[in-house]
């Protein structure tokens, strides 16, 4: 499997972006984040193979536009998260908060228009000098032992009681995703836990996701507090109640899955190129 078919996979599409003359719509937004995301395992991933010369993280300036495109992404669905509460229980709108939030979303997008096209297109040499090698099994299987030690860490604590915990949980079963289809050769053992399982572990993350954006709508309701108007707070203070009570009840449908994630990380480990060669140098 060689890296650079991936990266060049992922780069048209995030050039394209960049070449587009087209207003950023929420989906378009949706896909670039996700293409840096791909592109961040995988630099990530052919930084523990030395042959590949890559880069310990993704070019600045990518991230730049990545944080600037996930700026804008909160504003819109924070936007959407109000209207769609408000129409399912019934509550009173906040018309002059969708406003102001119309508001942020039009200067983010301008924002965002302005610095993407300032941007050259971007090349797979800023990823690794040498994206051409093959990726080794041994390779995949030390990355994924690192995710899964990382994975154990977060579970040690009272990852349930930190939405930060959790966020950074997804993040390292995203990577585990992103990376399992990269190679297919020599770790058949490991490719079926993570096939079998796979249905699951994107459960989880999504879940997650679900999670964090909300505690991000009630956190980002309770810092522009300046901005509510007096007749809207009771409304927003139902709005935020309700969140609150969403965050609880996934909250306690998350928490019972986090020991079968704990198994998951284990049984990666026991498939770790260091746990099988301790486990054949006891039989020698």
């Amino acid at each position: 499997m060689r890296m650079k078919n991936n990266i060049k996979k992922r780069l048209v599409k995030i050039n394209g972006f960049l070449r587009s003359k087209k207003k950023p719509s929420l989906k378009s937004i949706h896909q670039l984040r996700l293409e840096v995301k791909h592109l961040e395992a995988f630099t990530e991933l052919m930084a523990v193979q030395h042959n590949f010369s890559a880069r310990s993280a993704i070019p600045d300036r990518l991230e730049k536009l990545f944080n600037k495109a996930g700026k804008l992404r909160k504003f819109e669905l924070e936007s959407g998260a109000i209207q769609l509460i408000t129409k399912n229980k019934s509550l009173r709108k906040p018309t002059r908060l969708l406003q102001e939030l119309n508001l942020y979303k039009k200067k983010s997008t301008k924002q965002l228009r302005k610095r993407h096209k300032s941007y050259h297109p971007l090349t797979i040499k800023e990823f690794a000098k040498h994206a051409d090698a093959k990726l080794s099994s041994h390779t995949w299987q030390q990355f994924l032992a690192s995710r899964a030690s990382s994975i154990l860490d977060l579970l040690a604590q009272d990852i349930m009681a930190d939405i930060r915990s959790l966020h950074q949980l997804r993040k390292i079963l995203k990577s585990i995703l992103y990376v399992t289809p990269l190679c297919k050769k020599g770790v058949k053992p490991v490719r079926v836990l993570l096939k079998t399982n796979r249905r699951f572990i994107k459960n989880v993350e999504s879940s997650i996701g679900s999670l964090h954006d909300t505690d991000y709508f009630v956190s980002w309701v309770e810092k522009k507090h300046n901005i509510i108007h007096a007749s809207e707070e009771k409304a927003l203070i139902k709005i935020k109640q309700q969140w609150q009570n969403d965050i609880k009840h996934m909250m306690e449908k998350l928490e019972p899955m986090m020991p079968a994630i704990r198994q998951i990380a284990l049984d990666l480990k026991d498939h770790s190129p260091d746990n099988l060669n301790s486990a054949i140098g006891m039989f020698n």
